[in-house]
């Protein structure tokens, strides 16, 4: 049997991941990309000899993905002027773009809709807004920005602090865009590095996973966001959670309307929102054009069958099939973030004989480190208040289960880190690493499980 030939760009930390989907299936065949290689190719070179070699050889690839804001930009325009199956780019504008995406769904969801302006707008008349609300990166992601607001003198401050930042951050998409100039949106280049007026939205945080293929939405359930107590950082999601059938009627109906809406067609998508349970009501946070692969293995767990291959499904032109595999299948799987406090240098991450010996007890766990030794957690992606430096997928049949689990997974794990030498100790309420000193100038903590709730 032929394999199909998939372009797979992803982030490094995402190949282990991807390299076990696929391990022992004669479906696909993959040549794996990464965004750190692209970025240091040069976004623009790349793309001109991907495409043009692919267009010289079209039998190269049968389909392309990408997995992050990032990758899926660039496998968007390579798809588009290859004339492969993805996202189409102005899909992956108007739902990265924040702006644009709340102008379409006030227009076709209007019910589920947060209120909005843009900064400059609220600026230049405060009462278009009700404090306090939130205010984001027009397009950003992990959360850098974001931020609660009660005058515009806090405005004024994070626009002239962060706007830097985010402009920075925004160039290789903006680069990538500038690849042909049928892909500058007026609108996306004069508010990308802008900031986003939202109104407080009350209610649990989860996320929608799905799929559309020729047109037809498809929905893999609801995943619940827990936090760590007084903070925005997540502490671990939970994978399914279960709204009344009302309420999640209304979500499936309105997100059916709004993912056509925003162009997103041939692709992966999840869709972030509030939920007042008690009303039955919600609102959208935010869409994104592409696969939550964070929670591929999460869903994996539970549903029997792996996204990750529904997403070449799809590429190559394939409607999905959702055939479970009942040996994987469990009841519930949590995906825990392991998060610092504060900045810290890395003094041992998990060896191989940490990870076997989490394979050999565990073997349904899935482990995703994110960072490396000899470097400071501030060296690798992180939000404002926090540092993440692993994604540990427990999968169980009951809560005491996946915590027992979780607990001895991330005792095996053994991650250290040490702070710059100070004179006071860092025992804390700070969740997430409870420390312990270290004599000779510098703590020392581990990492124990934080215990959510």
């Amino acid at each position: 049997m032929n394999r199909k030939k998939i372009l797979f760009l992803c982030d490094a930390s995402d190949v282990d991941v991807i390299e076990q989907s696929f391990r022992n299936q004669d479906t696909y065949k993959l040549t794996i990309e990464t965004i750190e290689k692209i970025l240091s190719f040069g976004i623009t070179e790349y793309l001109f000899q991907t495409i043009e070699r692919i267009n010289h050889n079209p039998d190269i690839y049968d389909g392309v993905v990408g997995v992050h804001d990032s990758s899926a930009v660039f496998a968007a325009i390579i798809a588009q002027e290859t004339g492969k199956l993805f996202a189409p780019v102005s899909s992956i504008i108007h739902s990265q773009n924040k702006y644009l995406c709340r102008r379409t769904q006030k227009a076709v969801t209007p019910d589920c809709a947060a209120d909005y302006c843009l900064a400059l707008d609220y600026l230049r008349q405060p009462s278009r807004m009700e404090t306090p609300f939130f205010i984001k990166p027009v397009r950003s992601n992990i959360s850098f920005g974001t931020h609660k607001i009660d005058s515009p003198e806090q405005m004024e401050y994070y626009i002239g602090h962060e706007s830097m930042d985010i402009a920075l951050f925004n160039q290789y998409y903006l680069d990538a865009l500038g690849f042909h100039s049928k892909y500058h949106d007026a609108l996306n280049i004069a508010t990308c590095n802008s900031f986003l007026c939202e109104e407080f939205i009350s209610g649990n945080q989860v996320t929608m996973d799905g799929y559309i293929c020729r047109g037809e939405v498809f929905f893999f359930g609801i995943t619940k966001a827990e936090f760590y107590p007084r903070t925005n950082s997540f502490s671990h999601h939970e994978f399914p959670y279960r709204f009344s059938a009302k309420l999640e009627k209304a979500i499936k109906e309105n997100l059916s309307i709004l993912i056509p809406a925003l162009g997103i067609n041939n692709s992966f998508f999840n869709v972030e929102l509030r939920a007042d349970e008690e009303n039955d009501t919600f609102k959208v946070i935010e869409v994104n054009s592409r696969i939550a692969f964070q929670f591929a293995k999460t869903i994996e767990s539970v549903t029997g069958f792996d996204p990750l291959k529904m997403l070449c499904d799809i590429a190559v032109g394939v409607k999905p099939e959702q055939t479970a595999d009942l040996e994987k299948r469990f009841e519930y799987c949590y995906n825990f973030e392991l998060h610092a406090f504060s900045d810290a240098r890395i003094l041992h991450t998990p060896t191989q004989i940490a990870y076997d010996e989490v394979m050999m007890k565990y073997p349904e766990v899935r482990v995703r480190n994110l960072i490396h030794e000899n470097a400071s957690l501030s060296d690798f992606k992180h939000n404002p208040e926090s540092y993440r430096y692993c994604i540990i997928d427990v999968p169980g049949n009951c809560r005491a289960d996946i915590m027992m689990k979780y607990e001895n997974v991330v005792a095996m794990l053994g991650y250290r880190f040490e702070t710059p030498g100070m004179e006071t100790s860092l025992i804390s309420d700070t969740p997430g690493r409870p420390p312990k000193w270290k004599k000779g100038g510098g703590q020392e903590f581990g990492t124990q499980p934080p215990f959510p709730k």
